[in-house]
């Protein structure tokens, strides 16, 4: 599956899943937020092209031996009541297996996040120059993340250093997450700070609503839909990217964003992003598992 700005949802789905997905959430907003000075950094920090082909072949294997599963979103939400009873093959299946790989992300950066830096003629596209060292930059920084379980620690360090060096990176954790938008940063920042008993109502509420699932695709499909009409994907991605960044601060895992509880907090930061063009009946299927955590906590 190819990732895309208009399925921030199902990116964030991979990326709250991995052990380094916040990291990678931290290098994709950096690219969505670039402008032609950014990218002139990134780019007088490429590593050349003998490093990057070493990089490139060590990461080969691991990009192509993640199994993906093209269905995990849906089955997140749909199959989630068949797998509550215990540990169970589909479970495990949806924790581990991506809907993406490392090649999509590339993608995904290059072409999506960086495509107004492409030069057009005809039907012959060539990105300009120094948007390509950059998006080298950004896509081995973000690889380095995405694939940290599988790669030695050094060779992480490696990828990531020329976009430490440009001096973009992420603010440190403890700063707080911002899209400018007031409605979306509380959500995220109270998000970030959950502790235990937050966690566990957020848990317990998932469970709750899980017969109300089918309910959650039509109204994600529906605040995408307008998102899409206002133009906004490119912020709404961004939301979800931050949204990847809170759920690891809140210490949530792999296991609860494969039980439910990523689509409901994804859900949640959908709605809020375009509450003043979302019906209300769509909105209260997107807010009700943060109403229903928050009224009780």
């Amino acid at each position: 599956m190819a990732y895309t700005v208009i399925g921030g949802p199902a990116l964030g789905f991979d990326l709250a899943r991995l052990p380094g997905g916040h990291q990678v959430a931290d290098v994709l907003r950096v690219a969505l937020a670039a402008g032609p000075d950014d990218l002139e950094r990134l780019a007088d920090c490429h590593p050349g092209a003998g490093d990057r082909e070493e990089w490139r072949r060590a990461c080969a294997e691991p990009a192509t031996g993640t199994p993906a599963m093209s269905d995990a979103l849906p089955l997140a939400g749909a199959a989630l009541e068949e797998a509550a009873a215990g540990e169970t093959a589909l479970l495990r299946r949806l924790e581990t297996s991506l809907l993406g790989d490392a090649r999509a992300l590339d993608r995904l950066l290059r072409r999506d996040l960086l495509d107004w830096t492409w030069l057009h003629s005809g039907s012959i596209a060539v990105q300009d120059p120094v948007a390509s060292l950059a998006a080298d930059v950004l896509t081995d920084a973000a690889t380095s993340a995405y694939l940290r379980e599988d790669l030695p620690a050094e060779l992480r360090r490696a990828m990531a250093g020329p976009f430490v060096r440009a001096g973009l990176a992420a603010a440190d954790e403890h700063d707080e997450i911002s899209l400018g938008l007031p409605d979306v940063d509380a959500r995220l920042a109270t998000l970030a700070g959950a502790d235990a008993e937050v966690r566990a109502t957020w848990r317990r509420v998932v469970d709750e609503l899980r017969a109300h699932t089918a309910q959650w695709a039509p109204a994600m499909h529906q605040a995408t839909w307008a998102l899409s009409l206002a133009d906004r994907l490119r912020v709404a991605c961004d939301a979800q990217l931050a949204a990847v960044i809170a759920f690891q601060r809140a210490d949530f895992g792999a296991r609860d964003a494969s039980y439910g509880v990523w689509n409901a907090w994804s859900g949640v930061v959908q709605a809020s992003t375009v509450s003043d063009l979302l019906s209300a009946d769509d909105a209260d299927v997107l807010l009700r598992p943060w109403r229903a955590v928050y009224d009780r906590s």
